[in-house]
């Protein structure tokens, strides 16, 4: 049985963070249980920009996937690192972790940086998990070919490709790259949530048209989506078991309960998330 279309809507401009980014998630989704948080960013650095300094995450999980230039990551775990294009960062903040992304990075000329930045809700256990981070190179990630379209598994698992991704949270995020005309089929599992995020192209969802920059959300119940490229079409789809949990968020923690979040403000304050030079 598929899955039923509940919602398509187009993402609308970060109000923090300006016209260069757009806000997937909260904005045009509420959430896709497990996920609380995606950013859909597309900007040109110039040499000797400046990236976003030293912040605190807690109770989440954090990911960077590019599509387009590099990034430099730095944490309070002591991991510095660039990512690329096709590479997933995947940093588990758990009970808390200071990082900074795009930080002194030495370059000469422009450089455009197009790609995600996702959040997965952490299960109440794991709220207080060992903070730690992965690095997964593109080349370690499977991508299955089908005829007139490609599904590259970042996270989760399709058809017997199982990602090296170790996630605290059940989900899945895989990359959709199709030919024009091509029918997408993808099995989900029942009661799971679903959303497709168009990157490039045009695609179909049950007669409705999704362009860049638009989500679809299907219903939990269900075991299949399908998708129709009008044109060449790179999109994302993600979702998971639900944790269906409270979702108390203030600025870049996720907790249960405002006391965890009391508490990890304090942790904060008091250096036990550990320290980065700006």
């Amino acid at each position: 049985m598929k899955k039923q279309l509940v919602s398509v809507r187009k993402a609308p401009t970060s109000k923090g963070m300006g016209d260069h980014v757009r806000q997937v998630i909260p904005s045009a989704v509420r959430n896709l249980d497990p996920f609380v948080f995606l950013d859909h960013f597309n900007m040109e650095k110039a040499p000797h920009a400046e990236g976003i300094p030293p912040h605190p995450h807690a109770g989440i999980a954090t990911i960077t996937y590019l599509f387009e230039g590099t990034n430099r990551h730095r944490d309070s775990l002591g991991n510095d690192l660039v990512v690329r294009a096709g590479d997933l960062a995947w940093m588990q903040a758990g009970k808390g972790i200071i990082h900074s992304e795009g930080m002194q990075e030495i370059r000469t000329t422009p450089e455009r940086v197009h790609g995600l930045q996702i959040w997965i809700s952490l299960p109440a256990k794991e709220k207080f998990a060992k903070p730690d981070f992965f690095f997964y190179p593109s080349q370690n990630l499977t991508t299955l070919e089908y005829e007139g379209y490609a599904v590259k598994v970042l996270c989760g698992e399709l058809a017997g490709a199982v990602s090296p991704v170790k996630s605290l949270s059940p989900a899945y995020i895989w990359e959709v790259k199709a030919k024009a005309n091509q029918t997408v089929t993808l099995p989900i599992t029942a009661g799971n949530t679903c959303g497709a995020y168009v990157i490039t192209g045009e695609v179909a969802v049950e007669q409705q048209t999704l362009s860049p920059l638009m989500i679809a959300e299907w219903s939990r119940a269900g075991e299949e989506i399908q998708v129709l490229s009008k044109t060449d079409s790179h999109f994302i789809v993600l979702g998971g078991t639900p944790l269906d949990e409270p979702i108390v968020g203030y600025a870049s923690y996720v907790m249960n309960n405002e006391t965890q979040i009391l508490q990890v403000m304090r942790d904060y304050q008091m250096g036990k998330m550990g320290f980065l030079e700006y």
